[in-house]
Order: C-alpha cells, then sequence, then structure tokens
C-alpha cells in the first residue's frame, strides 16, 4: 500500500533568535512556521500530520498563565491560517479528517485537534505518559498547552508504539527499528525522543515512488543535519533530551547522505515553509 498524496499547509508561524538555533547566526529574530501536512490513503482517507496553531491558541495565551508561551515564544496566526479552514477551501470538511497522526504535544502541534471531533489520533504512548503526570503550570514548562487537549482526548487516541518494532529497510538508515502505522507498509514511524519525549517522525512512501520523513522538531531547521550544526546552550531550556537530540541530528545528516532521494521535512524550517509556498504537492 502506498500514500496517494502529500500536501503541506502553513498554519501561523512564531518568532525566535536565529543565534538559538545556530550558534553562528545574530541574535536577530527569524520566522518559525507552524507546517502541517494533509496525507491520502488509499483506504483510510484523509489523515493530518500535527495540526498547527489555531484560535484556541491564541484565546488561551492572552491570559495567566498561558501568557508565558505568548511572551516567550511571539506568535502570528489568523483564523484564514487555521488548518480546519484551509481544508475547508480545498473542499475537505473537518468530519473528513480520519486520523489525526500527533509528533508530540506541544501547543503549536495540538492547537487544532478540537476542530477535528471525530478523527482518531495516533501518537505514542511514550509522550502522553510523559506529559499526563504534570499539572497545568510544570505541562507548560515544557511547552503544553493541557487546557487545549480535548477533553475525549484518551478515548481517541491509539498508541502507534505499542505495536512491535520492525526492521527497516536499508534505505531508512541509520533508522534501523520502527512501527508499520497501518500495518500496510505506506506510513513507518521511528522515535525522534530529544526536543521532546516520545516525539517521533514517520517515513512516507508515496505511489510514484517518491519517500519523504516528517522529522517534526528533531530539527528546527534543515542546516542543523545538512550541516551538523547543532544549537546554542540556550536551546537546552527547550530539549527534553539534550544527547539524544543531537544523536537525532547525526542520524538524519547519515540519513541524508545515505538516501538523498528521501526529502526531510522539518516541521519549522524555512525550507518546508517555501514548498507551502510553492503549492508543492506530493504523489
Amino acid at each position: 500500500m502506498r500514500i496517494e498524496m502529500v500536501k503541506l499547509f502553513e498554519c501561523g508561524y512564531c518568532t525566535h533568535p536565529e543565534k538559538i538555533v545556530n550558534p553562528k547566526r545574530p541574535f536577530k529574530k527569524i520566522k518559525f512556521p507552524a507546517t502541517v501536512a494533509l496525507l491520502k490513503h488509499p483506504t483510510k482517507g484523509y489523515i493530518l500530520f500535527d495540526t498547527g496553531y489555531s484560535k484556541g491558541f491564541l484565546d488561551a495565551t492572552r491570559s495567566f498563565p498561558y501568557s508565558i508561551y505568548a511572551k516567550l515564544t511571539p506568535v502570528f496566526y489568523s483564523e484564514t491560517q487555521s488548518i480546519k479552514n484551509q481544508l475547508k477551501n480545498e473542499g475537505i470538511h473537518p468530519s473528513e479528517i480520519r486520523y489525526i497522526i500527533l509528533s508530540h504535544f506541544h501547543g503549536d502541534h495540538t492547537a487544532g485537534l478540537d476542530d477535528f471531533p471525530s478523527a482518531k489520533i495516533l501518537t505514542f504512548k511514550k509522550a502522553y505518559d510523559h506529559i499526563k503526570q504534570f499539572n497545568k503550570i510544570k505541562a507548560l514548562t515544557k511547552g503544553c498547552l493541557v487546557d487545549l487537549l480535548p477533553e475525549d482526548l484518551p478515548n481517541r487516541m491509539n498508541f502507534i508504539d505499542e505495536q512491535p518494532e520492525i526492521l527497516l529497510s536499508s534505505e531508512f538508515h541509520p533508522f534501523h527499528e520502527g512501527f508499520d502505522v497501518f500495518g500496510d507498509g505506506s506510513l513507518f514511524a521511528v522515535d525522534l525522543t530529544g526536543h521532546a519525549i516520545g516525539q517521533f517522525g514517520i517515513f512516507i512512501l508515496l505511489k510514484s515512488g517518491k519517500q519523504l520523513l516528517l522529522c517534526a522538531d528533531a530539527v528546527w531547521t534543515s542546516q542543523a543535519y545538512e550541516e551538523l550544526v547543532f544549537p546554542h546552550k540556550i536551546a537546552n531550556l527547550l530539549i527534553e533530551d539534550r544527547a539524544a537530540y543531537r544523536e537525532n541530528i547525526e542520524k538524519l545528516h547519515q540519513l541524508s547522505k545515505n538516501s538523498p532521494g528521501i526529502d526531510i521535512l522539518p516541521t519549522h524550517c524555512q525550507k518546508t515553509w517555501n514548498l507551502v509556498k510553492e503549492g508543492c504537492i506530493y504523489e
């Protein structure tokens, strides 16, 4: 089985000093888009990879304690940018989204979950178990806005990492093991714990033979894995497992050398954003 189509969307952006992600660069602020991917599976239908920002996110961050998030990470978003409204413009109703693959539980990835109440949420139990132990304030220090999570979340989740791990083919190395998300060879999830505990990415196999890796926040910019650029030590405040984070950058670097035909797409990278602006559709 192969994925029929992947299209990328930009659902708002935040700003950070560039030096945080690249110590060689100045402290000037640059934009980090919240990109979302729409996948079309031949039998499972429409699937989202993450959900970007939403009106709910803006509303929540106007008051304490979530206003701290907005002050540290200014967000620029309009309601036309919600993934729900952008999909409506494509003729896709929220009820047609059957699955949301949630890479991790940070607010810029979860904010739109409530807009798709009938979608099953596929994520890692490792990630959910980590955040559910925290109260609102502690979760906020981890980048999670727990008030934005749907009330019925526990009933809607299926845990990818409860499946048996399988050996991946050599083209995906140095990622040797992963999870066959639907058991049909179309999507393979790989653990990318580092930026967040239980964060994961997905390898996508398209009908055309093209392959992608949506690597979420394993890196903030493609330059990180292309040139082995490690972030400024200030970024350690945003990284749960520093050793694993560095290891993932090295793995992505090796993957890019071993299999240059695989497009590696970080969620917040300018290169990924450029693909959105170009209207890129993978088929």
